[in-house]
């Protein structure tokens, strides 16, 4: 076990599966709220072009999405592409060679095909241990609808909770939340 956590867009490139947009949650939240904002609505007067910025050794630098990205806008026939663009810059691109490095040496430990059938949660289970989950902090952040923290129903879901070991926390919290 390793005290670490890798964001769902590292996992799925151990996994080799597909990165999406909201996998810039772990990422760059605002990053992907703003793109999301993008494919919800008319794109055509923001006066973007496909282009993106990338901070090096703290200088920040615009670099092109495509060939031509300075003088490609954005508009509502190509927000998707832009959007999908934009995400594998962040969570791609932007570290590729250490994803490379990473991937190189990770494989040597657990070739791809032994990971086939897992998902990002299981994942990082492997590799970091279940983690510790704090139900008293929970109780405290839970945001409730249709019900209050003194409703029956509520009580008795804490209750339940508290019988539940480590393990089973964090299998009822993988079930409710797929991640």
């Amino acid at each position: 076990m390793l005290d670490i956590c890798f964001t769902k867009s590292f996992l799925k490139h151990i996994l080799g599966k597909e990165i999406a947009i909201s996998d810039l949650e772990d990422v760059d939240a605002a990053l992907g709220k703003n793109l999301q904002w993008i494919l919800n609505n008319e794109v055509d007067e923001l006066y973007l072009t496909f282009t993106h910025e990338v901070e090096i050794f703290g200088d920040r630098i615009v670099e092109e999405l495509q060939d031509g990205g300075f003088d490609t806008y954005l508009n509502e026939s190509n927000k998707k592409d832009y959007v999908k663009k934009v995400s594998e810059a962040r969570m791609t691109k932007e570290i590729e060679e250490q994803l490379k490095a990473f991937l190189k040496g990770f494989r040597l430990i657990l070739p791809r095909k032994c990971l086939a059938h897992l998902g990002t949660g299981e994942l990082e289970i492997i590799i970091s241990g279940t983690p510790k989950i704090d139900l008293d902090d929970m109780k405290k952040h839970i945001v409730l609808q249709g019900y209050t923290k003194n409703s029956q129903i509520v009580k008795w879901f804490w209750e339940i909770l508290d019988e539940f070991n480590q393990e089973e926390v964090a299998a009822f919290l993988y079930f409710a939340s797929g991640q």
